[in-house]
């Protein structure tokens, strides 16, 4: 059941990544309301870009998902470094807005504690195997 859930939850997180990541790609500054010259627009794409790609590399994880802790580590590094980027900018120049804060709150507690889920059901899966 636990193993179900988990690979819910990941399938639910890499819809947020893919989606969010897709829109941004696709809209690029309009997506978060800024308009400029074209700098800050391609920093908009490549970000959204790398988030679309870290949905889909939560969706590959899902079958399997106990034997996937490798890749499920490297995208939570990314998301959290990239969170952990953010919570500079919220410290320096306070909170923009409450997608900024929902993304905060995703990348340094929710993202974490699905890596935690899965290294539990991977030494369940583990344990299991063994006995």
């Amino acid at each position: 059941m636990q193993r179900k859930l988990l690979q819910i939850a990941v399938a639910f997180a890499g819809l947020i990544g893919v989606g969010f990541g897709l829109a941004g790609v696709v809209l690029g500054t309009a997506f978060v309301d800024i308009f400029d010259d074209g700098a800050i627009d391609s920093s908009v794409r490549f970000y959204k870009g790398m988030l679309l790609a870290t949905g889909v590399i939560y969706w590959s994880c899902i079958p399997g998902i106990e034997r996937r802790g490798e890749r499920i580590s490297l995208v939570t590094f990314i998301l959290v470094c990239g969170a952990a980027s953010r919570l500079m900018a919220v410290i320096g120049h306070g909170v923009a807005n409450l997608g900024m804060l929902l993304s905060l709150i995703a990348g340094l507690i929710l993202v974490p504690l699905l890596w935690l889920w899965q290294r539990h059901v991977a030494q369940a899966a583990q344990r299991g195997a063994f006995t």
